[in-house]
């Protein structure tokens, strides 16, 4: 079974997939980053974004989405746009029919270091040890969505396989 794993933005979203295979063998296949061009009006960022996910998905073909929930952030602006992105996100699992499952930041934290306020590079090693890969996952934003879909694995693949 393949899980994208995400981490929603407009200017960077961060997307990872893996991959359960056989007896909770769990591989990294790919993680990277959408980024959209500053100078983009709002509603062509969402479009180019959604159209990138619809392509992973069509690409992959993953069974189950993850996606980082929005927290209240003291930046309006900020959390408005996360949840447009979060938005697309949500659509475009439910325009090809896939589960869905959403984690806080928090969550993920707990399930990969069992500490709720592990920093960036604690999650980083984090990944990189689970998958025993020879660096960390460079860019925090494909990390992030790495760490969603190990998230899932820990807290609910179980329950439901």
């Amino acid at each position: 079974m393949i899980i994208l794993g995400i981490d929603p933005g407009t200017a960077r979203m961060g997307y990872g997939l893996i991959e359960v295979s056989g007896k909770k063998k769990v591989s990294l296949i790919t993680c990277d980053v959408l980024i959209t061009h500053p100078d983009l009006d709002q509603h062509h960022r969402l479009k180019f974004l959604y159209n990138e996910l619809l392509r992973l998905i069509k690409e992959f073909s993953p069974k189950t989405m993850v996606v980082e929930k929005l927290f209240f952030n003291t930046n309006v602006r900020t959390a408005m746009t996360v949840g447009q992105a979060r938005g697309i996100t949500l659509l475009a699992a439910s325009t090809k029919k896939m589960d869905l499952f959403e984690y806080t930041a928090l969550e993920a934290k707990m399930a990969l270091t069992g500490y709720g306020r592990s920093d960036k590079k604690q999650m980083q090693e984090a990944v990189k040890e689970y998958f025993n890969l020879p660096q960390i996952v460079k860019s925090d934003d494909a990390n992030d969505a790495v760490a969603m879909a190990l998230c899932y694995l820990k807290k609910d693949y179980e329950k439901l396989a």
